[in-house]
């Protein structure tokens, strides 16, 4: 298997309902992934990786007959939406604080 972070979810998804990856590997994978490479690509303003951990452990918990179509496939959240938990983006426009 190709390290996890190079899949497509499509391929992710498939080998998680095989059993063959867990949420919580492909999380691992991804964050190393960025840990490697957002000096460079800077594309995230915030991050927080224990979160990330801590919900993909929640999700392998699920079982798999109880999983929507994209359970585990990692969506990123623009900064301009408010998100519980988050710390406001320093850089946005004054009227979505």
């Amino acid at each position: 298997m190709a390290e996890p972070y190079r899949l497509t979810a499509s391929e992710a998804l498939a080998l998680m309902k095989k059993g063959d990856l867990s949420v919580e590997d492909y999380a691992k994978s991804l964050l190393s992934r960025i840990k490697e490479r957002d000096h460079v690509v800077k594309a995230w303003a915030y991050l927080d990786p224990d979160f990330v951990l801590a919900q993909a452990r929640k999700l392998d918990q699920i079982p798999p007959e109880k999983r929507g179509p994209l359970h585990g496939i990692p969506v990123g959240v623009k900064d301009v939406i408010l998100t519980k938990g988050m710390p406001p983006a320093p850089f946005r426009c004054p009227d979505t604080k």
